[in-house]
């Protein structure tokens, strides 16, 4: 078979599920020794780790440009690289959502950022009077990624309810979608559930990036149920990945949690955020919009109890047996949360049955990047 050359436009990640999903896709990649791959990445501290754990791969080429605007990327990616991949390229991996307009080769463009193509989070912006952040930080930016998947047949995507999403803002009929998983699913990923004693104290985990004032993270749902918690005669602490000071500033942060908080800041290392996954710890995830939620398959793969939004992303990705409340109703998560503390039965059971959800619904999807290039490549 011919070797192919394959660019991998990584720029626009930087942080977060980003890199963790770049990462799983260089390994896969890895099991590809015949091709050549050519990966174009913001240059920041995060991708120079991980750039660092694959430079003894041969066929691996890095690119590392600084990203000095979104409107800088664009240019770069349909000017500059423009004339790299009309020479040498087979196939053409868009990372995160744009596409190379000017290039007339075989495209793949994944999509795992929804705040683009919400109509729900549009009218929360506009709910809350929020006219000029929403223009600026979502419409302007659609715009063009809805003018990227027009011009796109093959689009990736991490769940089908992603797909009903793209629906209200492009025709979907004449693309080709792959679902495929960023999740490893072996089963020596997988942990028994954790041991559960709420006489002792409980652990809340908070797991969010440098964007957690964006509206669709929804942090206030989380600090508003803390508070109330916190009323009550609960022995708890908090781990929240931000730091003291990017709270102190935040409107959507009540200081008198101070007291009860450890203040992380942003984790790089996985191990060291595997550690948080540990006995009498309850995740709660507020996103109003998910395409996956990394964070809370995480928990759930390591036996802890996740409490997630009812919407549809959550029982798309996550199972019906998921620990769920109502978005914006701060009422209904202090009452699931009174509710587990309160259970005097095991909770194992319920965790191996969310697991059991996880296991299935991602061995549906395509395991591989590498058995997606090869059906585009083949077609």
């Amino acid at each position: 078979m011919k070797k192919k050359n394959i660019l991998i436009n990584a720029l626009g990640i930087i942080d977060s599920g980003g890199i963790s999903v770049l990462n799983k896709l260089l390994h896969e990649c890895t099991k590809n020794k015949s091709n050549s791959f050519f990966i174009v990445c913001n240059f920041n501290r995060n991708i120079q780790r991980l750039i660092n754990k694959f430079r003894t791969f041969k066929n691996f080429e890095f690119k590392l440009i600084t990203n000095k605007s979104f409107l800088y990327r664009i240019y770069y990616e349909n000017f500059v690289i423009k004339r790299y991949a009309e020479s040498y390229v087979d196939l053409i991996y868009n990372f995160s959502g744009s596409f190379l307009y000017f290039v007339k080769k075989p495209q793949i463009v994944k999509v795992q950022n929804l705040i683009f193509y919400s109509k729900k989070l549009d009218s929360i912006y506009k709910k809350n009077g929020r006219y000029l952040s929403w223009i600026f930080k979502i419409y302007i930016k659609r715009l063009l990624f809805i003018f990227f998947l027009k011009n796109a047949k093959y689009i990736e995507i991490q769940s089908n309810h992603v797909a009903n999403h793209l629906r209200s803002f492009i025709d979907i009929k004449s693309k080709i979608f792959y679902v495929k998983s960023d999740v490893d699913v072996a089963k020596n990923e997988f942990f028994l559930p954790k041991h559960y004693d709420f006489s002792k104290k409980i652990n809340f985990l908070y797991v969010v990036g440098p964007h957690f004032e964006y509206l669709h993270k929804n942090i206030n749902d989380f600090t508003s149920t803390m508070v109330d918690l916190s009323k009550k005669e609960i022995n708890f602490e908090i781990n929240i990945t931000l730091s003291n000071r990017q709270l102190a500033s935040s409107r959507f942060w009540d200081s008198s949690l101070n007291t009860k908080t450890n203040f992380l800041g942003y984790i790089d290392d996985q191990e060291k955020m595997k550690e948080l996954f540990c006995e009498n710890t309850i995740l709660i995830s507020t996103s109003v919009i998910e395409t996956l939620g990394l964070h809370v398959i995480e928990g759930i793969k390591h036996g802890i109890i996740t409490i997630v939004p009812d919407e549809e992303y959550a029982n798309v990705v996550y199972g019906e047996n998921v620990f769920k409340y109502e978005l914006f109703n701060k009422k209904s998560l202090v009452n699931i949360i009174m509710k587990i503390v309160k259970y005097n039965g095991s909770l194992r059971k319920k965790v191996l049955l969310i697991q059991d959800d996880i296991k299935r619904s991602e061995g549906r999807k395509f395991g591989s990047i590498l058995d997606i290039f090869d059906e585009v490549l083949n077609v």
